[in-house]
């Protein structure tokens, strides 16, 4: 009799010990790198578009530890860390082809760009390959995009290659600064891509 009375009370205490122990949920926060805009998104005219050559942007490929959909932060030389509580809201590798797109569609006169789609590949003149390898927040207080992009002409042969290795220095704490230093970053790309289409006498 007493051996089960104490093993309900041991029971008891262990589930008082159980709620006790419950936690809050974990709030996870998403970001976006393409803000909302209601302004017009490029100054060009749309009617003159088929008149400039046509440079198609193939889907960004990303190192294998960004495709997770985490924030990720550089700790030391050789250890990262995924967020679990900071992810992206979208798919990086298309976030950052749309941002791209944008940007190029804006800064350049002399071509017009697109996304992959059945409709314009009669009509492509050459081809835009970007490799992403970092996209991440340094232990140091910087922001850093890393990688390399391909110009093919539209016989997918190459006709020039670059690196680029950007950072940004961060400014305040938190990770919608560090987003925006990102997203900055991509207008550097961006330059340094149109910059190489400019030097390329092949398209």
């Amino acid at each position: 009799m007493i051996i089960k009375i104490f093993l309900h009370i041991s029971i008891l205490c262990l589930l008082i010990l159980c709620s006790s122990c419950s936690t809050t949920p974990i709030t996870v926060n998403y970001y976006t790198l393409n803000n909302i805009e209601t302004s017009a998104s490029s100054s060009k005219n749309k009617g003159e578009d088929h008149l400039q050559p046509l440079i198609l942007i193939s889907p960004i490929v990303l190192a294998d530890f960004l495709t997770t959909g985490a924030l990720v932060m550089q700790l030391e030389s050789h250890k990262i860390q995924l967020s679990n509580q900071h992810r992206w809201a979208h798919n990086l590798s298309e976030a950052i082809a749309i941002n791209l797109l944008k940007k190029l569609s804006i800064t350049t006169t002399t071509h017009q760009f697109e996304l992959p789609n059945y409709h314009w590949q009669s009509d492509v003149q050459a081809h835009l390959k970007i490799r992403v390898e970092q996209f991440i927040v340094t232990a140091d207080q910087h922001t850093l995009i890393a990688g390399s992009f391909w110009l093919l002409d539209n016989n997918k042969r190459l006709v020039k290659k670059q690196a680029f290795e950007i950072r940004k220095t961060l400014n305040h704490t938190g990770y919608n600064h560090a987003v925006a230093q990102l997203e900055s970053s991509l207008s550097v790309l961006a330059e340094q891509i149109r910059n190489l289409i400019l030097t390329a006498r092949a398209i």
